[in-house]
């Protein structure tokens, strides 16, 4: 019987939760996927631009002239700034 109880309280308070979301969810920018296009808009921005937008799990931010392995990860997003750490250009690879 304690057991129905708990589950019940639970479930209560698991759909109070879910309706408390509301209007106060912002959409995220950004994709778990690399495609650049949908981080086009990070382009001109500075890379601190990149906190708070959803990116893959491989992500590698490097100035512009920065050696780089040559290694190809289809699902990494390279992301190329500036000296002053504007973001000049987002690809995959």
């Amino acid at each position: 019987m304690r057991f129905v109880v708990l589950a019940a309280a639970g479930f209560v308070g698991l759909a109070a939760l879910t309706a408390c979301k509301g209007e106060d969810v912002a959409e995220a920018k950004g994709s778990t996927t690399c495609d650049p296009a949908t981080f086009e808009f990070l382009v001109g921005q500075d890379k601190s631009a990149l906190e708070g937008v959803t990116v893959p799990e491989m992500v590698r931010v490097m100035a512009e002239n920065s050696p780089a392995t040559m290694d190809f990860h289809e699902n990494r997003l390279n992301v190329v700034h500036d000296a002053d750490g504007k973001i000049l250009q987002v690809t995959c690879g």
